[in-house]
């Protein structure tokens, strides 16, 4: 027979589930400016433009070998 869970335990078992989906919490679709670029931006300035008002692209993050110089 299993053991009934606690309200401690099921309240820590939530929390792991909603901080599994924690990584959706910066999406665009949850955020309020969707619908921000109807179409693809033409060229890099409109891009920037776009990053300007909201910024919805994630940081760029460089290789290791990028850091060390390869």
């Amino acid at each position: 027979m299993e053991k009934r869970k606690t309200k401690k335990e099921l309240a820590e078992e939530n929390q792991k589930v909603i901080d599994s989906y924690d990584y959706l919490s910066n999406a665009v679709s949850t955020m309020d400016c969707t619908g921000l670029i109807p179409s693809a931006p033409k060229n890099t300035a409109e891009l920037d433009s776009y990053e300007e008002v909201y910024r919805y692209l994630p940081p760029e993050v460089k290789s290791e070998d990028e850091k060390k110089g390869k």
